[in-house]
């Protein structure tokens, strides 16, 4: 494997990751478009010569082919448009033209972990070949490739499995403490869920200009954490840590958003509803700090001013300046990788399948390939960082202790492949789980695909209305409470509603996209916004003068609120409406682990050699901030 950078990321084609509940394979029609250039008449092999256009709808928007047939072949397939999120169709929009052209058929496997992309490629060539006059079925019946039978044996120092947030954190910082690593993805890309969570990660080490202003109801935020019930529960020396840290803020006289690790692990205990202590918020907090302050070292640029998300209200989140939700932290890391001398090889489309154990310590990983390539690779240590279950519904009810799940596929924000196969592989060895019934939704996702990634409005801001027109919840606590209000709503959907303020995301161009599939509606007054929506008129105009009433006062007395923006308001045409309901997002238990070396401990508490969990994987760590839990435990196993 040598010294020299080796990260072989075009060894494995980067493949995208379907996303929706449990992976929702319905395609939604094609429409084929009339020839854009019509060649000779006759149809010897079964086409008219010449080239044609076909469209059908992906995950957020159509794709456009151009496919170009002689008379008896399919010359050549072109994808002139697409709209899905790009490290996760890009994989398709190269690899099935070239397997749709070199099969001479649409029988080709779709690509792993970018189904819903792939299909619409398909179904839009199918379209073409209609129009060229070929037999679509005749055409479905070729190009399903045989697997290989091919076995390779490798060695390496660390085995990633996953190639995700902790999954990229752990193989870098392993990497530069001098191991050889291999990153095997069961996906067709890097990024796991980054691609489409939002990408957001809190910025404990944001510098004073890079912080929102402290404001009165900020600073009654902090004293409502202090005073809380919860606060008097939890460990005392952090409590009066961060009482003496914020009075210190105070004396200082600094007009700047107040912050430290401390009140971090306090703020999350009291106000997530994820139910933890304090005591496994504060090694989170100390390795997110550390992660910024190295990214921000090795030139990573972050959104200034920090805000607030939904369910997490205090403003101190950011995210990459560059790329769309978490991407900028992968184009990152791969410029970081590429401009290094870290030995890592990554490995995509390649699913592992077990654990080797050799004497009771596991020594590497058994896999196997997209093509059927089998791979046995041993190793000093394995890192299992292959995210958590929220896209497993049967595991999902194995655990669940709070929700009330409807029958079917239950819903997931997730992309492709969270569907706890690094958990199953470790308890089959006799490894612990903790906490597994702690699942939290995500409670604004489109009906549609279950994502929130074209949510128009200021999320934990904007007001949220059920179908009646009236809101039903305080929009800036919890995502458990939000999720627990929203399915108690007529067919648990609500509709995010803001105005003109907010109209700068997502753009113009995806805003008519989503018009047209009946994802957002716009209006001139509430009154227009009310009848598209299905809401009663005079409820809904009540129902918001109301909350502009609220916003402008800074309290809302129906439900307690008192953390509003200059965004909260909706009072300047146009005014928007989105369709939102809940979907799984984050599974907050996991294996059990050691908190200091990450180490897999089994049901009696005892370490498995050689076998360490990362992220979401294991118990307690979750969301983005998990690439700082992947981080702490690659560094951990660099020093063994």
């Amino acid at each position: 494997m040598g010294g020299s950078t080796a990260t072989n990321m075009s060894r494995r084609t980067f493949l995208g990751a379907a996303t929706v509940a449990g992976v929702q394979l319905a395609v939604f029609g094609l429409a084929g478009c009339a020839p854009s250039a019509q060649g000779e008449s006759g149809k010897a092999g079964g086409f008219t010569a010449g080239t044609y256009t076909g469209e059908a709808e992906g995950k957020f928007d159509a794709v456009v082919v151009e496919t170009d047939f002689t008379e008896d072949s399919i010359a050549a397939v072109r994808v002139v448009k697409s709209g899905d999120t790009a490290r996760i169709e890009q994989p398709a929009i190269e690899k099935m033209p070239e397997r749709i052209v070199d099969a001479q058929g649409l029988g080709v496997d779709t690509v792993t972990g970018s189904t819903l992309t792939s299909m619409a490629i398909l179904n839009a060539v199918s379209s073409c070949v209609e129009q060229a006059g070929g037999s679509v079925s005749a055409l479905k019946k070729k190009g399903a490739s045989e697997p290989s039978g091919e076995h390779v044996d490798l060695e390496a120092d660390v085995v990633v499995v996953g190639a995700g947030a902790s999954g990229m954190g752990g193989a870098i910082a392993a990497a530069q403490g001098g191991k050889r690593v291999i990153v095997l993805e069961k996906n067709s890309n890097i990024g796991g869920n980054c691609l489409v969570s939002g990408g957001y990660l809190e910025y404990l080490a944001a510098p004073d200009d890079a912080r929102p202003a402290m404001t009165p109801e900020l600073e009654r935020y902090v004293e409502d954490v202090l005073g809380s019930e919860i606060a008097a529960q939890s460990n005392p020396e952090v409590v009066d840590a961060v009482r003496r840290e914020f009075e210190a803020f105070k004396a200082s006289g600094s007009a700047k958003l107040f912050d430290s690790p401390n009140y971090y692990a306090l703020d999350f205990a009291v106000t997530t509803g994820e139910g933890l202590p304090v005591e496994a918020y504060l090694p989170v907090g100390k390795n997110i700090l550390a992660l910024n302050q190295w990214m921000t070292e090795n030139g990573f640029e972050w959104i200034e001013p920090t805000f607030a998300i939904t369910g997490y209200q205090y403003p101190r989140w950011s995210g990459p300046v560059e790329g769309v939700n978490g991407e900028g932290y992968f184009d990152f890391y791969e410029d970081f990788i590429a401009g290094g001398t870290m030995d890592i090889e990554v490995y995509l489309a390649t699913a592992v399948d077990e654990l080797i154990v050799e004497n009771g310590a596991v020594v590497g990983v058994e896999a196997t390939a997209e093509d059927g390539i089998g791979y046995t690779i041993k190793a000093e240590s394995v890192l299992l960082a292959s995210g958590g279950f929220s896209g497993n519904s049967d595991m999902l009810r194995q655990y669940n202790t709070e929700w009330e799940y409807p029958e079917g596929a239950i819903p997931t924000t997730n992309v492709n492949g969270h569907t706890g196969d690094g958990i199953a592989m470790a308890t089959k060895l006799g490894a612990g789980v903790v906490d597994m019934g702690n699942q939290m939704m995500f409670p604004f996702n489109d009906p549609v695909n279950f994502s929130f990634e074209d949510i128009m409005g200021a999320f934990g801001d904007s007001p949220v209305v059920n179908k009646d027109g009236k809101r039903f919840v305080d929009e800036t606590t919890d995502r458990f409470t939000i999720t627990s209000e929203l399915m108690k709503q007529p067919d648990s959907l609500g509709f995010f509603v803001c105005d003109k303020k907010c109209s700068d995301y997502p753009s113009e161009e995806r805003q008519e996209t989503l018009l047209r599939r009946g994802l957002l509606y716009r209006a001139d007054t509430l009154e227009e916004l009310a009848e598209q929506m299905g809401c009663d008129k005079g409820a809904f105009v009540e129902t918001i003068e109301a909350f502009n009433e609220a916003a402008w006062a800074g309290e809302d007395e129906t439900f307690g609120r008192y953390l509003f923006t200059e965004l909260s308001s909706v009072e300047e045409p146009p005014f928007f409406a989105s369709p939102v309901t809940w979907a799984a997002h984050i599974t907050i238990g996991g294996l059990a682990t050691d908190e200091n070396t990450h180490e897999v401990l089994t049901e009696a508490g005892d370490p498995i050699p050689g076998l360490y969990a990362a992220g979401e994987t294991r118990q307690d760590i979750c969301g983005v901030g998990s690439m700082a839990d992947g981080f702490a435990a690659g560094q951990t196993i660099a020093s063994r």
